[in-house]
């Protein structure tokens, strides 16, 4: 009799332990490390810690959340070529995961104008859209232009570009959109910045634009594409009267720029060819 009382108990104390573990399963929620969290990060160059444009940039990073990293502090600079030998050493070694989000920007004349918990699922997005793909299509994104200004690329590659452009992009005007591939503002999953950025070949008095336009416009098509349609990057652009705002088509909406004439609202901002005016007017500098 009594040894049926203990198995009794045994029995009770058993269902009670199994009960336990079934509530301690159920709401166990196990710490992945970083498996589906995406790191961006932002990478410069700037030789000159001094520059007051440097600053500024890095006060409006720290502002939106941008973890970043300024390359070049005290280097000698050799031109073009030597901000991209810096990108492509680091990225050799970076230590982020290939599904992480890599955005490659210069330093004196851009402005940040959302934060980053913005831009995962902005960029996701236009990526897919795109035909991107982080295993089997991997592209880097770069901003587009309206006026190629280097003279190293050729009429007839900026004939192609235009004409890629017009291609993936039926409703862009024929005279007047952003056509040209600028290399002043780049993103990507860090493994695409592995396996293109990594093989565009440049000395150190190289002109970037040229080289990486080469590269795309020559058995890379499919590897670079570009913000038309200023969903992540925009330029501004004025060619011979940098004293007025014409070419700096924004307006300030809810502590954000938009496009005026479309409403979309970039992350970033570049002021190319030294037009200080807009990039004042951004940053509010009387």
């Amino acid at each position: 009799m009594k040894l049926i009382k203990r198995n009794k108990y045994y029995i009770i104390l058993l269902l009670l332990l199994i009960l336990i573990f079934c509530v301690y399963v159920s709401s166990y929620k196990p710490i992945k490390e970083n498996m589906n969290v995406t790191e961006v990060r932002v990478l410069s160059y700037e030789n000159d810690e001094s520059n007051e444009h440097k600053k500024d940039l890095e006060n409006k990073l720290i502002y939106y959340g941008y973890n970043n990293v300024f390359l070049g502090a005290g280097e000698k600079w050799e031109g073009f070529g030597t901000k991209i030998k810096a990108y492509k050493e680091y990225i050799k070694n970076i230590n982020l995961h290939d599904e992480d989000i890599l955005v490659i920007i210069d330093s004196r004349d851009v402005y940040v104008n959302r934060p980053s918990k913005e831009l995962i699922g902005a960029f996701r997005e236009f990526y897919e859209k795109h035909g991107g793909d982080l295993d089997k299509n991997l592209k880097l994104v770069f901003s587009s232009e309206m006026a190629c200004c280097t003279t190293g690329v050729t009429d007839k590659e900026k004939d192609k570009m235009k004409s890629i452009a017009l291609e993936r992009e039926p409703n862009l005007k024929k005279e007047i959109d952003s056509y040209y591939l600028n290399t002043g503002l780049c993103i990507g999953y860090v493994k695409a910045f592995k396996k293109h950025y990594l093989n565009i070949d440049m000395d150190l008095e190289d002109d970037d634009q040229t080289k990486i336009t080469n590269y795309w416009l020559n058995g890379h098509l499919d590897d670079i594409i570009l913000d038309y349609n200023h969903e992540l990057f925009s330029n501004a652009h004025i060619w011979g009267n940098e004293d007025n705002l014409d070419g700096c088509n924004y307006s300030k909406e809810n502590n954000r720029f938009v496009l005026s004439n479309s409403n979309v609202s970039p992350f970033f901002i570049q002021t190319p060819a030294k037009y200080w005016k807009c990039y004042d007017y951004l940053y509010n500098i009387e």
